[in-house]
């Protein structure tokens, strides 16, 4: 009798150690098809999260009136299928518990997205909280599939902005490209590496730039250091931001010369866009002599600031630009009007595009190229000064 209570205490101590789920240990399912009244069902095992043993599952397959019980089974193993209950991601799944979308975003946003600039930071931000969490954050990570994406973009299709100002308007196609750019950039390139999406067509439209008569105009009726800013802006095709950025000790004005080293967000000093923004744009004796009477001596500071002492911020800029555009009569633009501008003035003066590249701190020329445009007058005199040729 000892003896055999010593072989149940072992057992006993063996049985609670065996081992738990195992794909390798596991035969593919097809399943069995019962009726139930006028109905084919199928009946299969699946793995649920806490516990071992597997639940029994029914489904509807269809009328007994309108397919046959070989249909039915055929119907069943491609409900399978579709519901993978036979594969090891299932399985693990089941296991260990389903990876969530918030979670990754959540591990996303802090390794990955705390790394960049925070204007970027504050964009994609906001992407998450108001478009892409709450259509994906309930979701398993493994069912956020390309048939589920493509969804997410015509939700977004349908989805509305409303301005800061208050008026509402459909998302830009650029926005909603954005937007699947941060879900794609969530999920990882192993995971839509092989996907097909539908994005909506970003239009072509006329890219607004300020003539030179243009900038004129703004930059006479302006006074202050509103008229050397716009001055500036026109001179180098800066970034407003960088023209905010801009401190005293930036400025050559011996050589005429000004080292663009930052930019601004809000009141926050980052660094320039890209790494082409660090750069030395050289400039005419006409704004060396502006900047220096508007610095008046000063050899230390912010070149442009507010009443209070704060730096200048892109969204005052844009205020100062559309309220002289209304006054003026002229067509509506936004303050990079001067960066294209600037840029259309070097190009058509015959300036080497590498050197226009160089001043406007762009990362190619392909860049350069969309930021060039010509007015019609000067279209009509190039084509006057070469002619056909043949004449």
């Amino acid at each position: 009798m000892a003896v055999l209570g010593e072989v149940q205490s072992k057992a006993e101590q063996v049985l609670p150690n065996r081992r738990g789920k195992c794909m390798s240990r596991r035969f593919g399912q097809s399943g069995c098809i019962v009726k139930k009244g006028n109905m084919y069902h199928g009946r299969y095992y699946e793995d649920v999260p806490g516990q071992d043993a597997r639940v029994h599952r029914s489904i509807p397959l269809g009328l007994v009136t309108e397919m046959t019980k070989s249909e039915a089974r055929r119907a069943l193993i491609i409900k399978l299928g579709e519901l993978g209950v036979n594969t090891a991601t299932h399985l693990e799944r089941a296991s260990h518990g389903a990876r969530m979308f918030t979670a990754e975003a959540g591990w996303w946003r802090d390794n990955r997205l705390s790394l960049c600039k925070p204007s970027f930071r504050d964009t994609v931000g906001c992407h998450l909280d108001k478009y892409i969490l709450p259509f994906f954050g309930a979701l398993p990570l493994d069912l956020v599939t390309e048939r589920k994406v493509q969804e997410f973009i015509a939700s977004l299709s349908q989805a509305t902005y409303i301005s800061p100002a208050g008026v509402s308007r459909p998302l830009a196609p650029k926005s909603i490209r954005n937007i699947v750019g941060v879900v794609k950039q969530i999920l990882g390139e192993r995971v839509w590496r092989d996907w097909r999406l539908t994005l909506p067509e970003i239009p072509v439209r006329p890219q607004r730039f300020f003539t030179i008569d243009e900038m004129r105009q703004l930059v006479q009726t302006s006074s202050g250091q509103w008229r050397v800013l716009f001055t500036l802006l026109a001179g180098t095709g800066m970034r407003p931001s960088e023209a905010c950025g801009l401190h005293v000790e930036d400025l050559d004005l011996a050589v005429g010369r000004v080292f663009i080293r930052r930019g601004m967000y809000g009141q926050d000093e980052q660094t320039p866009k890209t790494k082409r923004g660090f750069r030395v744009v050289c400039i005419d004796a006409p704004l060396v002599e502006c900047l220096r009477e508007f610095l008046g001596g000063r050899t230390t500071g912010r070149v442009f600031s507010t009443r209070r002492g704060t730096a200048l911020t892109h969204a005052l800029i844009r205020r100062r630009v559309q309220a002289l555009i209304k006054r003026l009569g002229l067509p509506a633009g936004s303050t990079y009007a001067f960066r294209h501008g600037r840029v259309s003035v070097l190009q058509s003066a015959g300036v080497p595009g590498d050197l226009v590249k160089e001043w406007v701190g762009h990362s190619s020329l392909e860049m350069t190229s969309r930021y060039t445009h010509f007015v019609d007058s000067y279209r009509q005199q190039v084509a006057a000064s070469v002619g056909t040729g043949v004449a």
